[in-house]
């Protein structure tokens, strides 16, 4: 077994079971100002889409990790990692991990409903043995209405060392099915995507990229877990993207996977 894959698992067993003893253990005081609240989120996903983009056509497994310390009501400091892993050696991945993504950032919380994250991304690709300079470094600006209907939110991202620029607008669908169970809930957020030529690839001009939309069925089983399944929809909306998308046989004007997800929190 790979050292990275061994990581993982490991990493996700004790994460597990300190989130099963955190759930058995009353919670007979408030938690320390030191101590943060983690989410583990581990991903089985058909195939890898971003924004709409298919970058691998084969199974892939997702592990992301997140540390969140409150410092008051208003203001919270985060960091995390996330794994991807690809178990059939596409594209010479050699059944290892394929990229590996670290973020820290700051979370503000402001009057009307307003949340606002601030933060920095270093995504590494270990597959890239040549260092052809794939890794990338960005910081990303997510502006969101949390009280209003549907959510609406912008978020502005900067890859500065490649000059791209992207953006989106989105909004998000919720409903709960207490008809069926008072546990289980759905949400659909949408998303508009909107790059530079050098985001957009061969296009050279900015452009409206793609619309995503990713219906998910949530079903809470206590506090700490949740499990969920979803499916990934993406259309290239701009003429060339939707050229450019039909010329690699991984695309079509319309691509779609499916996911399954496993949450815990504590």
């Amino acid at each position: 077994m790979k050292l990275n894959k061994l990581a993982i698992c490991v990493l996700s067993g004790l994460l597990l079971a300190g989130n099963i003893k955190a759930q058995e253990a009353e919670e007979t005081e408030e938690r320390p100002v030191w101590l943060p609240s983690l989410e583990l989120s581990l991903d089985r996903t058909s195939r890898y889409m971003s924004e709409g983009n298919v970058g691998n056509p084969d199974p892939i497994d997702t592990l992301s990790l997140t540390a969140e310390w409150g410092i008051t009501e208003e203001f919270s400091f985060h960091i995390g990692g996330v794994a991807i892993y690809d178990e059939t050696n596409a594209c010479d991945h050699d059944d290892n991990v394929e990229e590996w993504d670290w973020l820290a950032g700051v979370t503000f919380n402001l009057p009307g409903g307003i949340e606002v994250n601030i933060d920095y991304i270093y995504y590494n690709y270990p597959w890239d043995e040549h260092k052809h300079n794939v890794d990338t470094k960005e910081y990303e600006i997510d502006v969101t209405a949390t009280e209003m209907n549907l959510k609406p939110g912008i978020v502005f991202v900067h890859d500065f060392e490649n000059d791209v620029i992207k953006a989106n607008v989105n909004v998000t669908y919720e409903q709960a099915l207490e008809f069926i169970s008072e546990k289980l809930g759905f949400e659909c957020p949408v998303e508009l995507w909107v790059g530079n030529h050098q985001y957009t690839g061969s296009t050279r001009h900015t452009a409206v990229y793609s619309v995503c939309v990713q219906p998910t069925l949530n079903y809470e089983i206590n506090e700490h877990f949740s499990i969920g399944t979803y499916l990934q929809m993406g259309w290239g909306i701009d003429g060339s993207v939707r050229r450019d998308w039909r010329e690699d046989e991984n695309n079509s004007a319309f691509n779609i996977c499916w996911g399954l997800n496993l949450t815990a929190k504590f």
